[in-house]
């Protein structure tokens, strides 16, 4: 199958926080999730072993993990390794500096933005000038050190105030020394290019055994913004002004859902109309020349197993340049593969892993890092239009706006929760004290329609831990719901913005829609929001960290009968025992990622004091010396 030539298109969008009454974008204030550590920037080289030439990192990994690889840096824990922000990258993953540390959440939380300081760092391993076996480095040997760097790309413009900057480490002095730096500016909207620097490492003091270098950004350190995003970092010897661009053939974004419509959705929901009938690859030539490419694409199941006729394959004789025809796209056939039916009770076990390889045999094409990358295409109990990270924040800044996304149930099913990502730390305070509530509308042709469903108020909350994990807020309960179309999402009840999640790189605006007068609108911005539904009500599963994907909240067969009242609750629950067999039992309440909160031993009155647990939903379980009761849900609520 021939390539097709792929243009890149920029997407202009305005910024802006607080203005008229319509949806807009912001950049975010945190990264998915947040956790209050200390700002901890390093100042003095850890003994490590020191590395050998040539040094070469392109955050090709970006798509395995957030952080930098410890083979090439220390210290690097503030900056997000990813493959959201770089518009146009060199290759597949860019390493982004914001105003965030590792866990995702402001090294200075209270700074005003216009305020601009120092933020991230991506320090190197010490690396060998001295000498080989059979090599004395010295300057005559023309080293250099050579990056790309992009301003702002999917994310905020850096201001003239901030800047990003090279710096080299003098090891006998023990002084970094700055090297090379660019103030922020605001690129055009045909701007989407990856400058190129090269530094020569000309200075004697730098041919030790431990010589090091190091980036780092100054800007806003209150949130994810002043964006900065960093590829291709290479340190070699015999380095000419020649060298203008590398001899490369790489994946340059991640590869696109198999899905026609969602990035994941409920396994029970599958049928052969959901799977696209091709998906698009994005592949990048950086050699100045046509040069030859194979790709192949591969899929296994869970347990490693190839589907019958579940692999693809293409070539074409020649890859022109990116500066010439942009990137080649490759509109390959989808396999042919069957799901099984779905189990009766809700499993998230349906998971494939697609790999897709580059073969380059020209010379020069080195770098195979670059020539592979996974794509796990899960179906789980959750329907998704986003990849799973964020880039801006979305907001209607109206109080009773509405916001929905259009889902399609295959079959009956019901709802139990939706995973929402709230930013929370732009007016984070105001946020987590603004309520709303989940809605769900029936099809009215050209967008929502009748209101079929309107829970309690309910508030923001967040997990920490690390990259790209959602909270989930519980329905009071579940919703059966035939087979249809729908649409899901929340109304709130504050004129604050409430900054959800807003992913760049997938877009199904056609999905979103939004109300603020009365009136449904479709709408205008490309991306995808992150309201996720959750499916079926068989388990209460919750997402906890990053290596543990989900953790169950178990519902206990219920043996016995219990009634707690009132439901909502505000200072104190009670619990009916109609069997009289409680006395001495043990009450745990849960709160919504699993954790216990309280625990009580029952007496004859079985009142329980709750005023110390804040607003939310819980889970209550009771455990007698004969038996367990199912776990039940409590949704306090003053």
């Amino acid at each position: 199958m021939r390539f097709k030539v792929f243009i890149y298109i920029q997407v202009v969008f305005f910024i802006s926080v607080y203005c008229s009454a319509q949806e807009q974008l912001v950049p975010l204030s945190s990264n998915m999730q947040i956790s209050k550590s200390a700002h901890q920037v390093a100042n003095k080289t850890t003994t490590v072993t020191p590395i050998e030439l040539p040094f070469f990192d392109d955050f090709s990994y970006a798509y395995k993990s957030p952080y930098a690889s410890s083979t090439h840096w220390i210290d690097s824990s503030s900056v997000y390794i990813n493959t959201g922000f770089g518009i146009a990258p060199i290759t597949l993953g860019v390493a982004t500096f914001d105003g965030l540390n590792r866990q995702g959440y402001p090294y200075f939380i209270n700074n005003p933005v216009s305020y601009s300081g120092p933020s991230d760092y991506l320090i190197s391993r010490p690396i060998n000038l001295f000498a080989t076996g059979t090599h004395t480095y010295s300057p005559a040997d023309t080293v250099y050190l050579s990056f790309y760097y992009q301003a702002a790309g999917n994310g905020e413009a850096p201001e003239p105030n901030d800047s990003l900057c090279l710096d080299f480490y003098k090891s006998k002095q023990k002084i970094w020394k700055k090297v090379w730096g660019v103030k922020g500016y605001n690129p055009s909207a045909t701007d989407t290019n990856f400058y190129r620097v090269r530094v020569p490492i000309a200075d004697t003091s730098y041919f030790n055994g431990m010589f090091q270098f190091r980036f780092r950004n100054k800007g806003t350190a209150s949130g994810s913004l002043d964006h900065w995003n960093l590829d291709y970092v290479q340190v070699k010897m015999s380095y000419f002004y020649s060298d203008t661009i590398p001899d490369d053939i790489a994946f340059a974004y991640k590869p696109g859902s198999f899905l026609k419509n969602y990035s994941v959705m409920p396994y029970r929901q599958y049928d052969s109309l959901e799977r696209a009938p091709k998906f698009r690859n994005f592949i990048r030539s950086n050699f100045n020349v046509a040069k030859a490419c194979e790709y192949n694409y591969f899929i296994t199941d869970k347990n490693g197993i190839v589907p019958t006729d579940v692999y693809g394959t293409f070539d074409n004789p020649g890859i022109l340049p990116f500066r010439t025809n942009g990137y080649y796209s490759g509109n390959a056939a989808m396999p042919v593969f069957t799901l099984q039916p779905f189990p009766s009770l809700l499993s998230d076990s349906a998971v494939y892993t697609i790999r897709h390889v580059l073969s380059t045999s020209v010379a020069g094409d080195t770098k195979k890092s670059n020539d592979t990358v996974i794509h796990v295409q899960r179906f789980t109990n959750y329907y998704a239009y986003d990849d799973g990270s964020a880039e801006l924040g979305y907001y209607l800044n109206t109080y009773g706006a509405k916001t929905a996304l259009k889902f399609e149930l295959n079959v009956p099913d019901t709802l139990k929760a939706v995973r929402i990502y709230f930013d929370p730390v732009i007016n984070g305070g105001a946020i987590q004290s603004s309520s709303f509530r989940i809605m769900v509308w029936d099809n009215g042709g050209a967008g929502p329609g009748s209101v079929i469903y309107k829970d309690s108020l309910m508030y923001p909350s967040y997990i920490s831990g690390c990259h790209n994990l959602m909270p989930r807020f519980e329905l009071t309960s579940c919703l059966p719901l035939p087979a249809g179309t729908y649409y899901i999402g929340i109304q709130q009840t504050t004129n604050q913005a409430l900054n959800i999640g807003f992913d760049k790189n997938t877009n199904h605006k056609d999905a979103l829609f939004y109300d603020i007068s009365g009136n449904w609108v479709q709408s205008e911005i490309a991306g995808s929001l992150m309201i996720n539904p959750v499916m079926g009500c068989a388990l209460n599963t919750v997402i906890v960290d990053c290596n543990t994907p989900t953790v169950s909240v178990a519902e206990y067969t219920k043996k016995s009968t219990i009634d707690v009242y009132p439901n909502p609750a505000q200072n104190f629950i009670y619990i009916r025992d109609t069997d009289h067999t409680l006395n001495g039992a043990r009450l745990m309440i849960l709160n919504a990622l699993g954790q216990e909160v309280l625990q009580h031993t029952l007496d004859s009155n079985k009142k329980i004091d709750i005023s110390t647990l804040p607003d939310g939903l819980y889970f209550l379980q009771v455990i007698s010396r004969e038996e367990t009761f199912n776990s039940q849900k409590i949704l306090i609520s003053r």
